[in-house]
């Protein structure tokens, strides 16, 4: 039986065994990785999967439960426990699911990816790897370099009727090598995913990496001192993957999120506009429905430094009264929509990233942070460790280790001070290069 008709005559069995309300998710995904070391293959592993997950309300009480196994036995027992989850679980009068409403067709899915035969995907991890390690002759060896692909096909039907589908795939590479010298070695990687083949360039990737892992070596620490940072795009990404969760509804609403009760005001610079698109062309966060089946858009969270939206599923949007935002994603079929972020991205200005470096007195240009996990969301206080290369006069002196930044988030999106025109992605995460100035920098 296709996976779609599986879907109807699962909706119809859990409406007859009680649900008031209905909804089935089903995800059928497929996917290539391929490892090399030493341009010789370390694995390559083909994976299958497919599941569906049952969501159901009964008397506003929700209920949910998931299999991999379509055996109709199966989903008889798997409906049979969404049904007994939602008769021990509180009403709770916010539990919908949406109306059916088009989502518009995106060009998601690329046929060449799946086209490209298994060895010329072989060639593009070599190619990664060979290009990273021939950067510079202190980079000894590489720890893993990699070729990915991956498709999904996913159907969602529900007894609003709703009855949609759609077919995504991505790829990618990546890359991790080691340089060393003078006792001391510093790791480097390079990433891109993109949504069609003909755009994957292992040359960009592999430079990447060997730019990374070379230019840190023989860092020094600095006194403690008040410096321009400038966060190069991967630092960005960091840093904006930090603060995501304070755009969520969800996190709002439970207190979690320091932009609690701040639509309409100013919480950044002027220049600071991060959006949040899950329509974007040719990005890796983009589908035309969430996983609820709400129609994907595009959402400015930060607006010329006001604060302008949170992110919504139909559950938190039921709760504040406004409608969702289609930024109900699902891990897996496994779980229930939570509010995501798509493609959350800073948008770019219009400064290089070398006017921006040429205009820095004394900085530092930030290549590494650890510990953005730390940040907390409620206060907005955060110290991590950093590592980057020390300007002075305008130009890129010598490499940084062993300091810590130490700020507040709120006090940091004010501060933005210049934004380049290198909007860059890895996943669905976007940054620019950014200066932010007089920061708190402890070093030796």
């Amino acid at each position: 039986m296709e996976l779609k008709n599986i879907a109807h005559d699962t909706l119809k069995k859990a409406l007859k065994s009680g649900a008031d309300l209905a909804e089935i998710f089903i995800v059928k995904s497929d996917s290539n990785k391929i490892d090399v070391l030493d341009q010789k293959i370390e694995s390559f592993d083909k994976i299958s999967d497919q599941g569906m997950g049952i969501r159901v309300i009964k008397d506003k009480r929700l209920g949910f439960s998931y299999t991999a196994d379509f055996d109709p036995h199966s989903i008889d027992q798997t409906i049979s426990k969404a049904i007994a989850s939602a008769e021990n679980t509180p009403q709770d009068e916010f539990n919908v699911l949406p109306e059916h409403k088009e989502s518009e067709k995106l060009n998601i899915y690329d046929k060449e990816i799946n086209a490209t035969p298994i060895e010329k995907k072989i060639k593009i991890a070599m190619e990664i790897e060979k290009i990273a390690r021939s950067f510079d002759k202190r980079i000894k060896k590489t720890e893993k370099s990699s070729y990915s692909d991956g498709e999904s096909e996913v159907i969602l039907v529900n007894s609003n009727g709703l009855d949609i589908s759609y077919m995504s795939n991505v790829c990618g590479g990546s890359v991790e090598v080691i340089a060393e010298a003078e006792g001391l070695a510093e790791a480097g990687f390079g990433m891109d995913y993109v949504t069609k083949i003909k755009d994957l360039d292992p040359q960009k990737i592999g430079i990447e990496a060997g730019k990374r892992a070379s230019e840190l070596l023989g860092a020094k620490t600095i006194p403690s001192q008040k410096l321009s940072l400038i966060f190069d795009p991967v630092v960005g990404m960091q840093f904006l993957g930090a603060i995501a969760s304070l755009f969520s509804s969800d996190s709002v609403q439970k207190g979690k999120s320091l932009f609690k009760g701040k639509i309409g005001k100013a919480v950044g610079s002027k220049i600071l506009t991060i959006i949040d698109n899950g329509r974007l062309e040719n990005a890796v966060g983009s589908s035309p429905f969430d996983g609820e089946g709400v129609p994907t858009q595009e959402t400015k969270l930060i607006e010329e430094g006001i604060l302008k939206a949170y992110l919504y599923n139909c559950y938190t949007g039921a709760k504040d009264k406004v409608r969702s935002t289609g930024n109900g994603h699902r891990g897996s079929f496994k779980g229930l929509p939570e509010v995501s972020s798509s493609n959350l991205y800073i948008e770019a200005g219009s400064s290089s990233p070398e006017d921006i470096i040429k205009n820095v007195k004394k900085g530092l240009l930030l290549k590494r942070v650890m510990g953005m996990h730390t940040v907390n969301p409620i206060s907005g206080d955060f110290s991590v460790g950093a590592q980057g290369i020390l300007i002075e006069g305008g130009k890129e002196t010598y490499p940084v280790r062993g300091i810590t930044i130490a700020g507040n988030l709120i006090e940091m999106l004010e501060k933005f001070e210049e934004i380049g025109n290198d909007l860059r992605f890895i996943g669905s995460i976007g940054s620019p290069t950014f200066l932010i100035p007089d920061i708190s920098v402890s070093g030796s």
